[in-house]
């Protein structure tokens, strides 16, 4: 674990102090660094500049520093080439984070050592349909159906496995890994799924119904959302980083994505030691 990327929100590291302390550690200690070419230039440091792309496929491992948004991101972007991720909480909640500001070094000489393992979260797959050819998104969280700010109601038409399940009246619908099950979703009334559970979640948004409750299905399966009417701007949302206008007619398939995310993982604490200081206590 030699060659390290480093992916850092400059909003959370405003005077790059941070990043340049962990540079000088790595660096001391003969590893090699990848910085993307805006925060090489900021440091003055040309000599680490790398395409995005590059720093994806070419790091042993992504130092992620910023909040749980951040490490989203990074994460839809450097699944694909398997590289893991070791996040770093420089936000707020920090639920994906694994490091918090206090441990960095400590956590980075386990990790250098070999003191870790790979946590693999899967990844959800959009696919929308558009003039006979599919447009694909990918997230970590979650898929949804929302309205725009001044529309009215969605009417949506679900079906798994090509099986009708509902037709559904509201203001738009979930889809989320069990990753996601601690975000939106659980705003929205899902349940909380152990990350380790091979499903997804499906949960409406302000249902105009009498029944309200959320499907937990395989991640094997495949749900098919059809935009049935709605009064004023759809929208597919990934992540909540990402928007896409959907238009009465068009339909979206979710599935399993063909890559998961993988977050390095250092110490004894569970899933449930984090629900509980994270979430739960606060």
């Amino acid at each position: 674990m030699n060659k390290i990327g480093i992916i850092v929100n400059i909003d959370k590291d405003k005077d790059l102090s941070i990043t340049k302390n962990i540079i000088n550690w790595i660096g001391e200690r003969g590893g090699t660094i990848l910085l993307s070419k805006s925060i090489a230039s900021k440091l003055n440091l040309k000599q680490y500049s790398y395409k995005t792309e590059d720093i994806y496929k070419q790091s042993d491992f992504i130092l992620v520093l910023g909040g749980d948004g951040t490490i989203l991101g990074v994460s839809r972007e450097v699944s694909k080439y398997d590289t893991p991720l070791l996040g770093i909480n420089l936000g707020h909640l920090g639920f994906l984070a694994e490091v918090e500001v206090k441990e960095i070094f400590e956590s980075l000489e386990k990790t250098l050592n070999g003191e870790f393992h790979i946590e693999n979260r899967i990844m959800l797959e959009a696919k929308v349909a558009e003039n006979g050819i599919f447009k694909k998104f990918y997230a970590l969280n979650d898929i949804a159906f929302t309205r725009g700010t001044l529309s009215r109601i969605l009417r949506l038409k679900v079906y798994i496995n090509d099986d009708y399940v509902t037709s559904l009246s509201g203001d738009g619908l979930i889809i989320a890994s069990p990753t996601g099950s601690t975000a939106y979703s659980l705003s929205a009334g899902g349940p909380i799924i152990s990350p380790n559970l091979s499903v997804m979640t499906l949960t409406p948004i302000c249902p105009h119904s009498l029944f309200n409750k959320s499907i937990v299905i395989s991640d094997s399966e495949t749900v098919r959302v059809d935009l049935e009417e709605n009064y004023g701007n759809a929208y597919l949302t990934v992540d909540g980083q990402e928007g896409y206008k959907i238009n009465e007619g068009q339909y979206v398939s979710i599935s399993k994505a063909p890559f998961c995310t993988r977050l390095i993982k250092l110490s004894n604490r569970t899933f449930y030691d984090v629900l509980r200081t994270k979430i739960t206590e606060r």
